[in-house]
């Protein structure tokens, strides 16, 4: 048995009988985890400078790592603290007992004389105390994530420090650590099955590469826009509720669906008007990513219908969680792109060409 299938044995063993052992494992290297995300999400802004600016790979790192650090620079001293100030708002009014869902109801109900807003309202009216539990929870359990993820990221400061040196010495020895790569694989597979391999992970690198870089600068800036526009039409807790937006569009199709549950729900209880405000800003603000900042920015790195993006989304996430959600969808588009190719070499080597593969679509 060759070295990398019996590595892979053994982790699917550990996965399988010792997950504890395998999670410890995962703890440890988690800074180098973390270290290779780094470097692979820059490696694209080094190579960038490297073109337009003709710089050498050494002051691209430079410049990339100095860019990384004003960015989360600018987070901690000037977004973060308004984030941690909105969720302690947020448990402190809800902590008090401030929702009060049969009066906000109530008042509404009065303001808005329709009899189908009447009819909802009632309905709710009557189980009102159930419904305000359910929400309760919601409020606190979203509110608890929030103040454990900032708390979390306060406690790892450590490891993000050596994540980073770390990330440098990768982008400095890309070009080695690859080199090695290569040779691995040469080593324990024979010469057809190597080069299938490193093209494999050569389309798959590509794929992953353009998906995210444009995912998450199209969800920054939706984010940027969400947080100055809630600013601007005074909806509750803007610089929480606009990152809360930009985060979760990263997740394809459902992502802004569930960003705006959680923005649409605090701003009902803290001030209904600014409910629908809000929602009406995250409609306009989607439409003008999907029409028009995701397709130039994401583009055609997609390549999949839509029926097959929300496929791997439910799927990824059912597996994985968030992070299967996030990457579900570049390998549906590798494994898709890899399928196709062996499918036209195939029919290729039969003989088959244009005419007979269009014949069999009908």
């Amino acid at each position: 048995m060759s070295l990398p299938i019996l590595a892979m044995v053994l982790l699917i063993l550990l996965c399988v009988f010792s997950p504890h052992t395998f999670g410890w494992i995962a703890e440890s290297f988690k800074p180098v985890i973390y270290a290779l995300v780094i470097a692979y999400l820059l490696d694209s802004v080094v190579t960038f400078f490297m073109k337009k600016l003709k710089v050498r790979r050494a002051q691209g790192i430079f410049l990339a790592c100095i860019i990384l650090i004003g960015l989360i620079g600018t987070l901690i001293y000037k977004v973060v603290p308004q984030i941690v100030e909105n969720i302690n708002n947020i448990m402190t009014f809800i902590m008090d007992g401030n929702v009060d869902i049969v009066q906000i109801l109530s008042d509404m109900k009065n303001k808005i004389d329709n009899q189908y807003f009447a009819y909802v309202t009632d309905y709710i009216l009557q189980a009102s105390q159930s419904v305000k539990s359910i929400i309760n929870d919601l409020l606190i359990e979203m509110s608890n994530f929030l103040m454990k993820l900032v708390t979390n990221i306060g406690s790892s400061t450590f490891t993000v420090v050596t994540s980073f040196i770390i990330n440098i010495y990768m982008l400095s020895e890309k070009e080695d650590i690859l080199a090695r790569g290569r040779r691995l694989i040469y080593a324990y597979f024979d010469k057809n099955t190597a080069k299938k391999y490193l093209y494999v992970f050569s389309r798959g690198n590509s794929i992953f590469k353009s998906f995210l870089n444009g995912k998450i600068l199209d969800s920054t800036i939706v984010g940027i826009i969400c947080v100055i526009v809630f600013y601007i039409f005074k909806v509750p807790y803007a610089p929480l509720l606009g990152t809360i937006i930009g985060v979760f569009n990263i997740i394809p199709y459902f992502g802004p669906i569930i960003g705006s549950v959680p923005v649409i729900v605090v701003s009902f209880f803290v001030d209904p008007p600014k409910a629908l405000t809000a929602l009406i800003i995250i409609l306009v603000i989607q439409q003008l990513d999907a029409n028009i900042l995701d397709p130039k920015i994401v583009g055609g790195n997609v390549g999949v219908s839509p029926f097959w993006i929300i496929t791997s989304v439910t799927v990824g996430g059912n597996l994985f969680g968030v992070p299967g959600m996030i990457l579900g969808v570049p390998i549906v588009v590798l494994i898709k792109t890899i399928v196709e190719e062996s499918i036209e070499m195939r029919l290729i080597e039969k003989g088959i060409g244009d005419i007979e593969k269009d014949n069999m679509h009908k």
